[in-house]
């Protein structure tokens, strides 16, 4: 695979000084140590030239235009000019946005396998492109390379829940919220926190650090004046240094199977403009914007729980579950189909679904497991799957139980591995040379869903499955669901 990096990774790896050491300077030193490992080439693009040149620290810019002679050097990249103007604006040759669209000039001409890039900007131009899945954040990048090529990838991070006095509150990953919000002021609301005994959804690193911390709160109004029963997010951080493993996901999960318990109508956090990562993040989930009456200085963003037969006639199953899940899917102008899945690729993609592991071989667990966004690789022939359908999946041998359902966001068909690898991106069980031998003399189905809900415990199973006529025996490949089996698994998952 062929990685390009944005100016803003060569430089926390090529520090010209002590000085020059940056927070992201370990994370790039161990993406461009697993890099190395597996094979993948570090590419820059010609355009960095223009960014190191704007340097004025003479000394500085000369010795990092020495050091970036390491890298592969992209050669004759196509224009940016091959990007749609009417997505992309043209920008004035040598700015910031020209060198931008150099860099996703060459994503889009597959140049480059995966663009890595801090630049939150870039992202929200690959967004409008279709580019998404191939542009990495630093953390995200590490991660895949974990997942995609990492035999022994790092611990599974797991939730807890604690009261926040419980909580040191000088873990480096208050230090941003505390310059955000005034060291004084943060701390007093932190006290408060305590006081009233809030709980907060925390994950630890392996070496005891907050990788990210999720604090809640009951209220009756969202900040617009509009009543109701609200779940607020006070606190939604994930730490820069512990930015992979889908931190931000594993958090989501939790609070949004609390909110479905307890039947809230909304949940909304506030920002400030400058959190665009936070902000595009919440807009994956259905958050959308509302007005701020309690402090203008923040956009506030809002999530709706409660629909009508409206909502699902007018929207798209995929955009309705978008808008008003991730724990509802719809039923209406869809198809819903059983997947059957060995339990060593169960037990990675769902890690919280049990039975856990009782073979003596170890299973490593994967950070893509934390996620709500998943994918699923199959050899299955059937071309039936659309964006929008359900899926129900079937743990089989061990269990043979539907155990949970999802929705599907896209699918794609392959016997390239490459190809494959580059649509599922960082949300994939599988190593790549699991891929590539099951794209041997086989077209490949890929299917990025979006995990809906479990189904249990206690799981549906086999024998439960016959019995109410929904299954004839065990599948073998992914299996259709008749019309008539539908109002039997809404009402047997509360849906």
């Amino acid at each position: 695979m062929i990685f390009l990096i944005d100016t803003n990774i060569v430089i926390p790896l090529e520090p010209a000084s002590k000085f020059d050491l940056e927070i992201n300077t370990t994370t790039a030193l161990k993406f461009h140590s697993l890099c190395a490992k597996s094979g993948n080439a570090l590419y820059i693009h010609p355009a960095i030239t223009v960014d190191i040149g704007k340097d004025k620290d003479d000394e500085r810019k000369a010795l990092r235009s020495t050091l970036i002679t390491r890298y592969n050097l992209l050669e004759s990249p196509p224009l940016p000019a091959i990007l749609n103007p009417s997505i992309i604006c043209p920008a004035e040759e040598g700015s910031n946005s020209w060198v931008d669209n150099c860099l996703l000039a060459a994503l889009q001409g597959d140049l480059v396998d995966y663009l890595v890039s801090e630049d939150i900007g870039i992202h929200k131009k690959a967004k409008a492109l279709g580019l998404e899945t191939r542009v990495l954040l630093l953390s995200d990048a590490v991660e895949f390379l974990h997942d995609l090529f990492d035999k022994t990838p790092p611990p599974h991070p797991i939730v807890n829940t604690q009261y926040v006095y419980e909580i040191d509150t000088n873990d480096p990953i208050f230090e941003s919220l505390r310059a955000d919000y005034g060291g004084i002021k943060f701390d007093q609301w932190l006290s408060k926190c305590k006081k009233e005994h809030r709980q907060a959804y925390i994950v630890r690193s392996p070496t005891g650090e907050l990788s990210g911390i999720l604090i809640w709160k009951p209220e009756d109004a969202l900040p617009n004046g509009q009543k109701g029963k609200v779940l607020k997010i006070c606190t939604f951080k994930v730490s820069d240094l512990h930015g992979g493993n889908r931190i931000g996901e594993l958090l989501l999960k939790p609070l949004f199977e609390y909110i479905e318990h307890n039947k809230y109508q909304f949940s909304y956090f506030t920002a400030f403009p400058k959190q665009t990562l936070l902000i595009a993040f919440a807009n994956d989930f259905g958050f959308f914007e509302v007005e701020n009456k309690d402090s203008p200085g923040e956009i506030a963003f809002c999530k709706n729980f409660e629909y009508s037969s409206d909502d699902e006639n007018n929207l798209s199953p995929l955009e309705f579950h978008v808008k008003f899940g991730p724990r509802i899917t719809s039923f209406n102008r869809n198809k819903s189909f059983v997947v059957p899945i060995r339990p060593k690729f169960h037990l990675t993609l769902f890690p919280d679904l049990g039975p856990f592991q009782t073979s003596i071989v170890p299973v490593q667990l994967k950070p893509c497991g934390n996620a709500i966004r998943k994918a699923y690789i199959c050899n299955a022939l059937t071309k039936k799957i659309c964006a929008g359908d359900n899926l129900f999946f079937y743990r089989s041998q061990d269990m043979s139980a539907i155990t949970s359902v999802g929705i599907v966001e896209d699918i794609v068909r392959s016997q390239h591995p490459l190809e494959i690898a580059r649509f599922v991106g960082k949300r994939t069980v599988y190593l790549f040379d699991e891929i590539e031998e099951m794209c041997k003399g086989n077209e490949v189905l890929a299917i990025p869903f979006r995990m809906v809900k479990a189904t249990g415990p206690p799981y549906i199973r086999l024998q439960t499955l016959k019995k109410n006529g929904i299954l004839k025996g065990q599948p073998q490949s992914i299996t259709e669901l008749s019309e008539t089996a539908i109002p039997w698994l809404r009402q047997h998952i509360g849906m």
